[in-house]
């Protein structure tokens, strides 16, 4: 028993951090792919035809590869900080930021997402919870 390595303890408040941007992540994911077919789009058939996307195709297109992309950051972010990884608690906030960002632009352009505004507010306060970062401190100063 002496050598076993023993895991550091994973407080229910990371947990639920993890849960909530992971569903965050599947709900921008899922979204991107909806808009990206809504849009007509299809990447199997269409690559080989970006050079003749019009322009308000290609900017529906770039928000669905932004959808997307955030949403797969936020689900490699979130299996990161179940795993209690130092760096998970930076690119978590700036996922978020990120996040809150296109928001207020999305907002400023009149097409509100108050959901995604709400649950990215709440998942920045969520990560300054002192729980919250001495556990990937902790993690942090083990390693």
């Amino acid at each position: 028993m002496t050598g076993e390595k023993k895991q550091p303890a994973r407080p229910r408040s990371v947990i639920i951090l993890a849960v909530i941007q992971a569903l965050q992540g599947v709900g921008l994911l899922g979204a991107g792919l909806y808009q990206g077919r809504a849009a007509g789009w299809d990447l199997w058939t269409r690559f080989g035809e970006w050079q003749y996307i019009p322009l308000p195709l290609f900017e529906s297109l770039s928000n669905v590869f932004v959808l997307v992309v955030l949403g797969l950051a936020m689900i490699l972010v979130s299996i990161a900080l179940l795993r209690l990884a130092s760096w998970a608690w930076l690119f978590s906030m700036t996922l978020q930021g990120m996040g809150l960002f296109i928001g207020l632009v999305n907002y400023l352009r009149h097409r509100p997402n108050y959901l995604g505004m709400v649950m990215g507010i709440f998942l920045v306060f969520y990560l300054n919870l002192d729980e919250v970062q001495a556990a990937l401190r902790r993690k942090k100063e083990k390693g």
